[in-house]
C-alpha cells in the first residue's frame, strides 16, 4: 500500500492512531494533534502519531515540510501515547523538529494556504463566504488529484498571500487563528453544561469568529482559549 503525507492537523482526543503498535497496543492522541497520511488504495486519509507516521513512510524524509495546521495552538503540551523511538532522543509522541529545506518550507506554506482558503477554513459552517477564492479553484483541483504543487503554482500562491491587495483577514496567520480558535471553542463546548458560559462561547464563535474572523483579547480570555500570543493582532 502506498501512502502520501498530507498534513499535521487537529483530531478529537478520543481518536486512535491508524497503526497498531508492534506489541498490539492501540494508542491515542491526548495532544489532539496527528499526522495525516493518504492511503492511495482507498483514497482516505488516516491519523498517525509522529513515530508511527515515520514508520509508515519508511523514514523522516517524506514528512519534511508537510503543512502544519496546528502552529497557532498554544495549548499546554500533552504527550501522545506513541511508541518510544529507538535511541534517537525523541520521547513519546514528541513531534520531530522540522528539518525541511527552504524549497520544502515554501511548498508546505503554499499547500497550507491553498487548503486554508479552499477547504480547512472555507468549509467551516457559518464562515463568511469571502474566504474561498475562485481564482485558486483550478490549482486546488489539480492539487487534490496529485497532492503536489508545481513551482509556478507555489510562487503564485505565496505572492497572493503576500499581496497588498489581500486583506489581513485572509492572510495565513489569521486564517490559522480562525481555524485554531474554532477547534478549541468546539472542544470546550462539548465539555460545558447549558448556561452563561456556553452562551458566551456560542456568541463568540458564531458572531465574531465566523462572521468577522477576528477576536479581541477580552473574547480570547472569556472563551479561555490557548492561542498564539499575537493571535488576531491586526487592524
Amino acid at each position: 500500500m502506498t501512502y502520501i503525507p498530507l498534513r499535521i492537523d487537529f483530531v478529537e482526543r478520543e481518536t486512535h492512531c491508524a497503526r497498531i503498535s508492534d506489541n498490539g497496543r492501540i494508542h491515542g492522541f491526548p495532544s489532539g494533534k496527528a499526522t495525516f497520511l493518504l492511503h492511495e488504495s482507498d483514497g482516505r486519509d488516516y491519523p498517525y502519531g509522529p513515530v508511527c507516521a515515520e514508520r509508515m513512510m519508511g523514514g523522516r524524509a517524506p514528512l519534511r515540510g508537510i503543512p502544519d495546521f496546528t502552529t497557532r495552538d498554544f495549548s499546554p503540551l500533552q504527550e501522545d501515547e506513541d511508541e518510544i523511538t529507538n535511541g534517537n532522543g525523541q520521547g513519546r509522541g514528541r513531534r520531530p523538529t522540522d528539518d525541511a529545506n527552504d524549497d520544502e518550507k515554501a511548498q508546505a506554506f503554499a499547500k497550507r494556504y491553498l487548503m486554508l482558503r479552499m477547504d480547512r477554513v472555507a468549509n467551516l459552517p457559518g464562515i463568511q463566504p469571502g474566504v474561498k477564492f475562485p481564482p485558486l479553484a483550478s490549482i486546488y483541483e489539480e492539487f487534490q488529484a496529485t497532492r503536489e504543487l508545481a513551482p509556478e503554482a507555489i510562487r503564485h500562491i505565496i505572492a497572493l498571500e503576500r499581496s497588498p491587495k489581500t486583506p489581513e483577514i485572509y492572510r495565513s496567520d489569521n486564517l490559522l487563528d480562525v481555524y485554531t480558535a474554532f477547534i478549541q471553542i468546539n472542544r470546550i463546548i462539548k465539555t460545558v453544561k447549558p448556561g452563561g458560559y456556553l452562551e458566551t462561547l456560542l456568541s463568540i464563535r458564531d458572531g465574531s469568529l465566523l462572521n468577522r474572523m477576528k477576536l479581541s483579547v477580552g473574547q480570547i480570555k472569556a472563551a479561555k482559549l490557548n492561542l498564539h500570543p499575537k493571535a488576531f493582532q491586526w487592524g
